[in-house]
């Protein structure tokens, strides 16, 4: 088949898989603003170069439900940016993290400038369904499918365990793609191919540190044979690294900047997309060039002056951040200043220090990081409730799954009230 000078093929329809942007998210104190802005205008340019004729966000395109304005800033001027070249379209989906009512308050008007937005589920199935790049000349149709969050995919029933909350969601989630999939047989009759987004975790796919638990205890986790054959491709979102999940034409593009250390070794890419004749007939990585290393040292209090001097990470426009972990350091040693010593005047920033199995961040005293895991625990309300249930013995077995299955029932319920607070606050101010 013929191809053009950016290798797209002729009369192809070009798309760029997206997702994870998590725009205002901080590394600890630390912003990723800048690191943001620098992929954020590589993204424009390879849109450009490579005549990228539909950009695909599956989620997640903001790091909390209430954004930091600047974060909102880089939003808007990418898309304004973006739309004013009028030759590319955007389809985006709310994740997890995002506020559905935030993004879809301006919906109207990006409908009309090119961008269509879908941040809950709605009554009608073909609501979903964007026709690009319009129904009448159709050559892809992107069923837009956002995070399905609990009330999406069944009906709390009073006694239910852990087992039946698990099987409710996975079915709920196997139900709505096979309506979607009914939805838009009538353009895969007319031999339109079919693109299907998704916010969720595939059983099996590699996880990274930052992602947050999409259902409570991962009971939201599906096959990769949830999704119907006759999608072309199923573009996902919610899992950091670049993957594929079960067989080719389904993948996370993963995020385009690695957000914990534990992505320090992973490579950042898009998926770019070819289809033409009915059918997907080309995809390929498209690499994300570093603006900044997240780098891993890992020694032993004996060997951390000479692994730190002869540390030396790749350079890119910022200097690398570096989390250093001394295996075998004393309870009482003074470990991050010594470490912020042997770091000063070279090329890169150590922010997070680890002492054994327990991490701490920024300057702490000596009493500060005996407690620094303990802390970290009592976080995560899921921890405790774990430690405070395994503790006490005068539950049943059969006991403990109902009150474990109660709780994960309340934590959903909490953050789904939590993330309708921060709305109505938003709008209200």
């Amino acid at each position: 088949m013929n191809t053009s000078s950016t290798g797209k093929p002729a009369n192809a329809y070009r798309v760029l898989h997206s997702a994870d942007w998590h725009l205002g998210k901080m590394l600890g104190d630390k912003s990723r603003e800048e690191e943001h802005q620098h992929f954020l205008t590589f993204l424009l340019d390879q849109i450009d170069q490579l005549s990228v004729d539909a950009l695909i966000i599956a989620g997640d395109i903001f790091d909390s439900a209430n954004p930091p304005q600047s974060a909102m800033k880089q939003y808007y001027n990418f898309l304004s940016e973006l739309l004013q070249k009028k030759t590319c379209a955007v389809v985006m989906v709310a994740g997890n993290h995002d506020s559905p009512a935030n993004l879809e308050a301006p919906r109207d008007l990006l409908r009309a400038l090119g961008a269509h937005v879908v941040g809950t589920l709605p009554g009608e199935c073909e609501e979903l369904l964007v026709p690009l790049p319009n129904a009448d000349v159709p050559q892809l149709v992107v069923a837009a499918m956002p995070y399905l969050r609990d009330r999406d995919l069944r009906v709390g029933q009073s006694g239910q365990d852990m087992r039946g909350i698990q099987q409710a969601l996975i079915q709920g989630i196997k139900d709505r793609y096979e309506e979607i999939e009914k939805a838009a047989q009538c353009w895969k009759d007319c031999g339109v191919p079919v693109l299907v987004t998704g916010h969720l975790t595939v059983a099996g796919a590699s996880k990274s540190e930052s992602e947050r638990e999409i259902h409570i205890g991962g009971l939201g986790a599906v096959e990769s044979g949830c999704f119907p054959e006759s999608f072309d491709y199923v573009a996902l979102g919610h899992l950091h690294r670049p993957q594929m999940a079960g067989t080719e034409h389904i993948r996370y593009s993963g995020s385009p900047l690695p957000l914990s250390f534990s992505e320090a070794n992973d490579e950042k890419e898009m998926r770019l997309l070819d289809f033409a004749e009915g059918k997907l007939i080309s995809q390929s990585a498209l690499l994300i060039p570093f603006t900044r290393r997240l780098m891993q040292l890992h020694c032993t209090r004996d060997t951390l002056e000479t692994a730190m001097k002869d540390f030396a990470p790749a350079e890119c426009t910022l200097p690398a951040w570096v989390e250093v972990t001394v295996k075998d350091a004393a309870p009482g040693d003074n470990l991050f200043e010594t470490v912020q010593e042997l770091a000063r005047e070279r090329k890169f920033e150590v922010i997070a220090v680890n002492r054994g199995p327990n991490v701490f961040t920024g300057s702490m005293s000596s009493g500060e990081e005996g407690c620094a895991d303990v802390e970290k625990q009592l976080e995560d309300p899921k921890v405790v409730f774990a430690h405070r249930l395994e503790a006490d013995e005068r539950y049943t077995d059969e006991e403990r799954k109902a009150l474990e299955a109660a709780f994960a029932q309340l934590c959903e319920l909490h953050a789904e009230r939590e993330r309708s607070g921060m709305e109505e606050s938003t709008f209200s101010n």
